[in-house]
């Protein structure tokens, strides 16, 4: 086979995706809760229907299959134009297998250039939405070993992030414990409000002393939103809506992310745009750092580890800069003393970029030590590993950087030895795919 491109250190992907099976409601969920669990919070990319808080909502696979064909290779104007699940867009793209088999996912990771990857859900980061604590404790502990099993085709490729019922501080801190136990890197938390409640709140503190005392990475990982802010949003909402386009993980109005502000606005003047992904993931971000800056939230836990991701990254200059100038401003307001932000950024967190971000590049030195490359896998904006090489060296960043950026950094972060299998492009390759 040809090749056009090689490499000679090892690439680590921090946040790639898996895309949930049937199989964690109907074989990891317990039996004697089956059932109600499925009324609580089921949804797969094999149905039109969501469950939520014992209601059912209409969810088109035609926008939900988005989080199944993210292959770099595939030119996101060309599938954008098709709708999924016709004749024509399966001669030409399809599912891939690799979100659900982690043997079609390690070949997958041969031709896009990774070696390693920490494993983050898809459907389950909406786990913020369901109401029963009891509910989200038996999903949360469900998917974690699913995904524990699902990374055991290879141990060194393959890393699982775990999610925590944050609708128990209780019942996350068990279930931390456990994951740490099983061996688990990392836990994912939406930063978002969870049944009214934001993870930055005192009520929270335990779980972060348990994250301290575990040593694993908090993965403070976005998504987008698009569910009413209140009911008379909901119906001018439903007004332009009429068939439906877009993706309701409720039909309930509810008020928990900032992302939800844009998405409202954008659905009721016009439906057929969804202008979640393009904002809704950075919102949740800045928010949720430039608090933790600006209260000094990080200097309560001194030990923990925090990563922001899926929100690229190309904003952090602004919120590191607009929150060091108004600490400043409003110093003689303040009773506590708060670190400067650019200092406690650099010391205890980091943040993902995608491989097509192009100012990270232009600004290397501001993430030299802190950027982590994502793949985003296989979500339809997916990039890959030899994309972020080409891209690196057509802005002159410099090799030892280059190391640091695509994998050095998420080693350091997750306490992981590298590994390298990759060294040199596949250019022809056709992943394998899932049946419509």
């Amino acid at each position: 086979m040809a090749t056009t491109a090689r490499k000679d250190f090892p690439v680590f992907d921090c946040d790639s995706h898996v895309v949930e099976p049937p199989s964690i409601w109907d074989e990891y969920v317990p039996s004697k809760s089956r059932a109600w669990i499925k009324t609580q919070f089921c949804f797969h990319t094999d149905s039109d229907l969501l469950y939520i808080n014992g209601r059912v909502v209409p969810a088109a696979r035609e926008r939900s299959n988005a989080a199944e064909v993210g292959w770099a290779r595939w030119d996101k104007k060309e599938v954008g134009k098709l709708t999924p699940g016709t004749a024509a867009w399966q001669e030409k793209f399809g599912r891939l297998l690799g979100c659900r088999d982690p043997h079609a996912r390690l070949s997958d990771m041969d031709a896009l250039g990774t070696d390693q990857v920490m494993l983050f859900p898809t459907w389950f980061v909406r786990l913020a939405l369901v109401k029963s604590p009891e509910a989200a404790t038996v999903l949360a502990r469900a998917y974690n070993d699913w995904v524990l099993d699902y990374c055991a085709a290879d141990r060194r490729r393959l890393f699982p992030c775990a999610v925590l019922p944050l609708q128990s501080v209780e019942a996350s801190v068990a279930e931390l414990k456990r994951v740490a136990a099983l061996g688990f890197k990392a836990a994912a938390v939406r930063p978002c409000f969870w049944n009214g409640r934001y993870p930055t709140l005192p009520e929270f503190d335990p779980l972060w002393r348990e994250f301290e005392a575990t040593g694993v990475v908090l993965a403070m990982h976005t998504f987008p939103s698009r569910e009413a802010l209140t009911p008379e949003w909901g119906e001018r909402i439903a007004r332009t809506r009429g068939s439906g386009h877009g993706l309701l993980f409720t039909d309930e109005a509810v008020v928990y992310s900032p992302g939800q502000f844009l998405s409202n606005i954008v659905f009721s003047m016009e439906p057929s745009i969804d202008a979640s992904e393009a904002l809704g993931f950075i919102f949740e971000a800045m928010t949720w750092l430039t608090t933790v800056l600006m209260t000094g939230w990080l200097d309560k836990f001194p030990r923990l580890r925090a990563a922001v991701l899926e929100s690229n990254a190309t904003w952090l200059p602004l919120v590191l800069s607009r929150s060091r100038n108004f600490l400043d401003l409003y110093a003689f307001q303040r009773g506590p003393k708060v670190r400067d932000p650019y200092e406690v950024f650099y010391e205890r967190c980091f943040i993902a970029f995608e491989g097509d971000e192009e100012p990270v590049y232009r600004m290397w030195d501001q993430y030299e030590n802190v950027g982590l490359w994502s793949s985003d896998y296989p979500h339809h904006d997916a990039e890959d590993g030899w994309e972020a090489l080409e891209l690196m060296d057509r802005h002159k960043v410099p090799a030892a950087v280059q190391r640091k950026l695509l994998g050095e950094n998420a080693r350091r972060l997750y306490g992981i030895e590298p590994l390298m299998v990759v060294t040199e492009r596949v250019e022809e390759y056709e992943p394998a795919k899932l049946p419509w």
